[in-house]
């Protein structure tokens, strides 16, 4: 059917208030469309003969009742709002060009496809009168572009466009409606002010908008399942997110059940249409909106189970079902129930969840999100809160710097969601569950552990820069008391060794000696096993510390003193200090120096049996 002819006829198309807001916007979908119809119009003034018809997808309708005599039929969108929404829009922006242009019988003429003229049979006016109803979040501006002149909407949304009256490309984003109004608007006018008679380009625009843009428009029966085949028309197509799948489940279930949609969409899910959950997030290689990675911590939460983003519809659909919820309500209220963590994981601001949020992101182990989730569902104390998120970062910073894999984190971390959940969260049965861990695939390191660690792994090539950052962040503020005349920490400071890795000219060895530039040539046994004990120490924590860039370039490779040492000693950070005590800095002040931060680390991520409540 030509797009004409799907608004020809007195009818409303609603948008059930479970389909998503209108997503469409010039660069992706709008500027294409336009590209057709401006290719079709110029055949019609060109008089070519139409070759082919252009199809623009389906438009899945179900109708909301028989027929009545005097009303308006209504029927409900399953499938094809965006692109009908789109034309609705297009056709208000040519309507109001060809006022603008004086070509008020071409605006006449458009007028009874955007409303219902038949007055007698409107029980609301204020309504009935639409053609189409869109989302309820999108219906105040839509309705604004079908009724208000440029002049008045330009005062409606005066933040959105410039003093010379055009629509703002940078700054604040205009709604997606109304820049997809304005889009259109520009094109046509550029169009219709080419070469020719503009009336006669104009009309040749919306001929070619309204007969050769064409739908398969499908209605169907009460009997039919409209879930079932929304989801086979789009099978194979552009994936929806697992968001617009699941809420369209969801209402359609709750519309069987007599559930009142509206006051479901009100209280249990217009949280989930904001701009927050639709924001792309990224895990290792995946790019997903927000709400599809909480919808699978959620189910990992709630079942101990991984749950594969592209199954992640199909992995709701049978969690929903096997939990045997009484209601659709309470079903949503288990998202509300975890929406605040999420939220306050991936944009934490202050409070007792900003520290394990900001360690899990630096750490990338947003696997252990499903723990924190059922953890914070299942208690409500803050004090065992905060000392479960102790326990977590822990065991991630002390595998960290052990160099222990972290590629079973995701079983490890659901199977303690599990002991959350069925615990109560209660210290004891995770302190418990994290000591229980054993081999190098799961081990939580005990203190011991720890102390080698900072003696003899190279943390320098083994952990990103970002982790050492934090790590040394951490024992920088560990380090300090209250007498201490700096906060924070400048985020500009860098990862530096002390003895620099290229050391042979201005760090004679042990014994005295000054070894090779190659480390190699020349060398005797006993000066050969000062050299490895020496290339040994190198990129252990105890010979790491933090500098700004410039004081770093200042004493490159010089010797420790008097240069570096200096250096330090001016230096605000604790950490630095402690080194600028030392009256040498060689293969014995870095193993002592590694024991006295991993000392200071033991403090700051203990083992779990010192894991203890403390106050908030």
């Amino acid at each position: 059917m030509p797009i004409g002819g799907v608004f020809a006829d007195s009818k409303r198309l609603v948008v059930p208030i479970y389909q998503r807001t209108y997503e469409w916007t010039p660069e992706r979908q709008i500027d294409t469309l336009i590209d057709y119809v401006e290719a079709k119009a110029e055949a019609r003034l060109a008089n070519e003969p139409a070759r082919f018809l252009h199809y623009m997808g389906a438009l899945l309708l179900i109708p909301r009742s028989g027929f009545v005599f005097g009303r308006i039929p209504v029927f409900d969108i399953v499938d094809g709002q965006q692109r009908i929404t789109t034309f609705q829009i297009a056709l208000a922006a040519l309507r109001d060009l060809a006022i603008e242009r004086g070509e008020q019988s071409i605006a006449d003429q458009i007028r009874p496809l955007l409303f219902n003229i038949d007055e007698a049979s409107m029980e609301d006016k204020k309504s009935e009168r639409f053609k189409l109803e869109p989302t309820r979040l999108d219906r105040p501006i839509f309705r604004e572009l079908m009724t208000k002149s440029l002049a008045e909407l330009q005062e409606a949304y005066e933040p959105y466009f410039t003093q010379a009256g055009q629509l703002r490309k940078t700054g604040v984003s205009a709604p997606k409606p109304l820049a997809a109004w304005w889009y259109v608007r520009q094109r046509a006018a550029e169009f219709i002010d080419e070469e020719g008679s503009p009336g006669l380009r104009l009309r040749a625009l919306v001929e070619a908008m309204l007969q050769d843009m064409h739908l398969i428009v499908i209605t169907l029966a009460d009997t039919d399942d409209a879930q079932v085949i929304f989801e086979t028309l789009n099978f194979g197509g552009e994936p929806l997110a697992a968001m617009d799948l699941v809420r369209n489940d969801v209402f359609h279930r709750a519309a069987r059940n007599k559930e009142d949609i509206e006051d479901l969409m009100d209280t249990g899910w217009a949280m989930f249409e904001t701009p927050f959950w639709k924001e792309k997030a990224t895990q290792g290689r995946i790019t997903k909106p927000r709400m599809d990675f909480f919808l699978a911590n959620v189910l990992a939460a709630e079942t101990g189970k991984e749950t594969l983003l592209n199954e992640l519809y199909a992995a709701y659909k049978r969690y929903s079902a096997g939990r045997n919820y009484g209601t659709v309500e309470a079903e949503l209220q288990t998202l509300r129930k975890h929406a605040p963590t999420y939220q306050a994981l991936v944009s934490p601001e202050s409070g007792p969840m900003a520290r394990i949020a900001n360690a899990l992101e630096v750490f990338d182990t947003r696997t252990a999100y499903p723990l924190v989730f059922a953890l914070n569902a299942a208690v409500s104390d803050e004090h065992t809160r905060k000392a479960v998120y102790r326990l977590i970062e822990s065991y991630v910073v002390r595998r960290a710097i052990c160099g222990l894999t972290p590629k079973n984190y995701n079983s490890i971390f659901l199977r303690l969601a599990t002991i959350a959940r069925e615990s109560g969260g209660t210290l004891d049965a995770l302190r418990d569950a994290f000591a229980e861990h054993s081999g190098s695939s799961n081990l939580f390191p005990s203190d011991q552990d720890l102390r080698q660690a900072f003696e003899t792994k190279p943390a320098y090539q083994n952990i990103p820069r970002p982790r050492l950052w934090y790590i040394f962040r951490e024992l920088e503020f560990a380090s300090r008391d209250e007498y201490n005349e700096v906060e924070g920490l400048k985020p500009d400071l860098e990862i530096e060794h002390i003895l620099p890795q290229t050391w042979y000219e201005h760090w004679p060895l042990a014994d005295g000696s000054t070894a090779p530039a190659d480390l190699t040539y020349g060398l005797s046994d006993q000066r050969r096993a000062l050299v490895d004990r020496r290339q040994s120490l190198i990129h252990v924590l105890g010979n790491l510390t933090l500098l700004t860039k410039p004081a770093n370039l200042e004493v490159y490779n010089y010797a420790f003193e008097p240069e570096k040492r200096s250096r330090l000693r001016s230096s605000l950070l604790r950490i630095n200090q402690d080194v600028a005590a030392e009256t040498k800095w060689d293969e014995d002040a870095i193993v002592r120096r590694a024991r006295r931060l991993a000392e200071l680390a033991i403090k700051i991520w203990p083992a779990p049996a010192a894991v203890e409540l403390q106050p908030v």
